[in-house]
């Protein structure tokens, strides 16, 4: 009879239970139903937003309540701002430990932090921990990425929703194939650990590069890289695209802008910023219609109802209006700074 009880307790278990491989290779044991979790570490709450999973949200870091206009899937779920403070965030997450145990969530979901790190947080409050990263700043739909979808489907059971965002990625990606030309670019502003000038850029720039476009930086630094204002002065590329993150910043480097070829001709506009707290992915697949309806008017399509659509998939809410009224939206350079 005992043999029969611990058989019974132990199928109990097992039924209750599983075991995944999450990014960094850990074997981690979870609830096979899963009704709370928090998000810690750059990207880890926008990826469970995008698995539809926010409404098992219960406690979010301080960092994700600060610029959320950068954020489209906070401004589609404001209902979040309100939730318990579990950390400060950042790039290297140290989390409220006491604060995680009393909210008792039944996973924490971590992006972008150490196999020490993850075993010290998931030790300390006997919680399962999954850790989840989709590449380098900056990027994209890559493996990375596709992997945490993946993985995440498993921990949810959404593996459709996980197999839903993979086809809707690669059908976007579909309209920008076989794409070239010899016309020249240049992204400036961009952030980095903070909001930048017109002489931040990035060498590798993925709209450009999945567009065909040409970078007029062709060094191959992994993120930002500063260039000098007389590279600038000289090389005037094509077409000029700037982070709205950065707008503020322009006011110091007017005169150089003025003289770019390219502001003369009206071939420089606004983007909106899709770096912070790691890629917003329906951001920079907007970026990239934009940019490519610029280069390519014949060949690629821009409406504000395209990028409501794709806002609408990833996150639940179309957020360009309220991102455009923050930042200036898909517009001409000087109309955006009026003159």
């Amino acid at each position: 009879m005992k043999k029969i009880i611990i058989f019974l307790i132990v199928g109990f278990c097992f039924l209750n239970a599983k075991i995944i491989t999450d990014s960094l290779g850990r074997k981690v044991e979870i609830p096979n139903d899963i009704k709370k979790v928090v998000a810690i570490g750059p990207g880890a709450l926008r990826l469970v937003v995008y698995m539809r999973e926010q409404h098992k949200i219960i406690g979010i870091e301080k960092k994700e309540k600060k610029y959320i206009y950068a954020r489209p899937y906070i401004l589609a779920n404001l209902w979040m701002l309100k939730l318990p403070i579990i950390g400060m965030g950042g790039p290297n997450p140290n989390p409220n430990l006491e604060t995680l145990i009393k909210l008792k969530p039944d996973i924490i979901v971590a992006g972008y932090i150490s196999k020490s790190t993850a075993n010290t947080i998931s030790k300390k409050t006997n919680i399962p921990l999954v850790v989840v990263d989709y590449g380098n700043i900056g990027t994209f739909a890559n493996k990375q990425f596709f992997q945490s979808l993946k993985i995440l489907g498993e921990v949810f059971n959404k593996q459709k929703r996980a197999i839903q965002i993979k086809h809707f990625i690669e059908n976007m990606n579909m309209d920008f194939k076989g794409l070239n030309t010899n016309k020249t670019a240049y992204i400036g502003a961009t952030a980095f650990k903070g909001i930048h000038g017109i002489t931040s850029s990035m060498s590798i720039f993925p709209p450009f590069k999945m567009l065909g476009i040409k970078n007029i930086i062709k060094t191959k630094a992994k993120s930002q890289i500063f260039v000098s204002k007389e590279f600038l002065y000289n090389s005037n590329p094509d077409f000029v695209f700037i982070d709205e993150s950065g707008m503020k910043m322009l006011n110091k480097n007017l005169p150089l802008l003025f003289h770019m070829s390219a502001y003369k001709q009206n071939k420089a506009y606004g983007i909106l910023p899709y770096n912070h707290y790691m890629t917003n992915i329906a951001s920079a697949y907007a970026d990239t219609y934009f940019i490519g309806s610029v280069v390519y008017p014949k060949k690629i399509k821009f409406s504000t109802k395209k990028i409501g659509d794709i806002y609408k998939f990833f996150v639940g809410k179309d957020c360009y209006l309220e991102m455009s009224k923050f930042f200036g939206g898909y517009k001409n350079l000087k109309e955006l700074i009026g003159k």
